[in-house]
């Protein structure tokens, strides 16, 4: 009834949450990988020092060049980086533009699907669809590889919306494109690894790309595969300039 009377208020929460959101994606996307090194470490048994132990909520973000604590007002999404200018206030080290970039896309993307299906159960599946590949795609270019996590999040949110009939497709259909997704993937990286004798997709991306078969289907999936591989280009020439060291681990 809200949001009838008050139609533009749906696309400004969207993009706020979508701005929150990303910032929290920024710390998912930094310090997951290294919690999963930490983990392994400890697996066998070559554990540093408790200090040193991360979360994603500990240590409290700090710039990585001074040590500074980074202040409230400098972790406002999108806006705190503009008024930085891009800059540590502290020391002046750069920070990277993936941070309002994966804000900013994240805002965009929860904003277009609430403005494409408002008051919809499958427009808020898409945003949380959209919230899983942002990270999942830029750890993937970071670390080459894909977490379990995000992978299994795909899926079981294309399929859970499928059930719960909020998905354009009926749950036989959403489970019949995973199937084709993974068996078309796996036989394209079995065949790629016997011609070019190296591995060209990883195991990773076979389970992504079946999972988003629960999403649209099997007969949509080349069209997904060069979208994403379009969307890859596109943010690897954004950041190339972007060095590991010169990002602010941010929270």
């Amino acid at each position: 009834m809200f949001f009838q009377q008050y139609p533009a208020a749906m696309p400004i929460l969207a993009t706020v949450g979508g701005l929150i959101i990303g910032s929290f994606l920024n710390v998912v996307i930094w310090r997951y990988p290294i919690m999963l090194r930490q983990q392994m470490a400890e697996f066998h048994g070559e554990m540093p020092s408790a200090q040193s132990k991360i979360s994603l909520a500990l240590p409290r973000s700090h710039c990585p060049h001074c040590q500074q604590t980074i202040r409230v007002r400098d972790n406002i999404p999108l806006l705190s980086w503009l008024m930085l200018k891009g800059r540590c206030r502290d020391c002046q080290a750069k920070i990277s533009k993936r941070y309002p970039l994966v804000e900013l896309l994240t805002a965009l993307t929860f904003l277009l699907a609430s403005l494409v299906w408002p008051e919809s159960g499958w427009g808020l599946a898409v945003m949380i669809l959209s919230a899983w590949l942002i990270a999942a795609s830029v750890i993937d270019l970071d670390n080459q590889w894909l977490p379990d996590v995000f992978t299994q999040g795909v899926l079981w949110t294309g399929l859970i919306a499928a059930w719960a009939q909020q998905s354009p497709l009926t749950l036989q259909d959403a489970v019949t494109g995973v199937l084709v997704g993974f068996i078309t993937f796996y036989s394209l990286r079995w065949i790629a690894g016997i011609v070019l004798r190296k591995e060209a997709l990883g195991m990773g991306d076979v389970l992504l790309f079946a999972a988003l078969g629960g999403w649209v289907g099997a007969l949509s999936l080349p069209n997904v595969a060069l979208i994403a591989s379009c969307c890859g280009l596109i943010y690897a020439v954004i950041t190339k300039e972007d060095q590991p060291h010169c990002l602010l681990d941010r929270v």
